[in-house]
């Protein structure tokens, strides 16, 4: 079995890390007066910015909070297991759209972490295209335009949504979560026998 997940907001805590960037950088760099588009998802079109504070913003934050992440809470463990049941893991990700030398930074945040996957694609645009090439069963996902993507393709996909993302109802493809212990209820079975197993990988420092 094949899972598609994707990095940041996912694996890596990086889009609450950016928001609080954000919010630090609209008070105290531009003294300006805070989110004007609360529903939107991506940080940049909450505020109020013109493309030079974007492009400023992006240039000075986008490294620095990319080494200052840290995982979701149980996300290697929650991994591990799955590899334990014969998951193939692959790691789906626009990062290097934006600047390309992200790409390593992740990849030393993940090793530094010792988070466990198979592949990584990186810079991937449409996530549909790549989801359907490699023929997974579940894309795990934090943006809710691309939960929405997936659906319409009939993928099945989780959406690990964040507090104040947009909720998705009545859609057959889509299961929401809000952490990595529900994921694993919902991608293994229900007799699970092997506690001592899930106990040591839980426990392991």
């Amino acid at each position: 079995m094949i899972l598609g997940i994707d990095i940041d907001g996912v694996i890596l805590d990086f889009e609450r890390t950016m928001h609080t960037y954000a919010e630090m950088y609209d008070f105290l760099i531009l003294n300006k007066k805070g989110v004007v588009n609360p529903e939107e998802f991506d940080y940049l079109n909450r505020y109020n910015w013109t493309k030079e504070e974007q492009t400023k913003f992006l240039n000075d934050y986008l490294l620095l909070a990319t080494s200052k992440t840290s995982p979701l809470p149980l996300v290697k463990e929650a991994l591990t297991i799955l590899k334990y049941h014969g998951y193939k893991i692959y790691l789906i990700t626009s990062r290097g759209l934006i600047k390309s030398e992200t790409k390593e930074a992740v990849k030393q945040v993940l090793t530094k972490n010792e988070i466990p996957y198979d592949d990584i694609y990186f810079s991937i645009k449409d996530k549909v295209k790549l989801c359907r090439a490699l023929k997974v069963c579940y894309m795990i996902e934090d943006n809710p335009k691309t939960i929405k993507s997936l659906s319409t393709a009939s993928i099945n996909n989780i959406y690990l949504r964040a507090k104040n993302s947009e909720v998705i109802l009545n859609n057959p493809f889509t299961t929401e979560v809000n952490n990595w212990g529900e994921i694993l209820r919902l991608l293994l079975p229900s007799n699970l026998k092997d506690s001592q197993t899930y106990e040591l990988i839980l426990k392991k420092k």
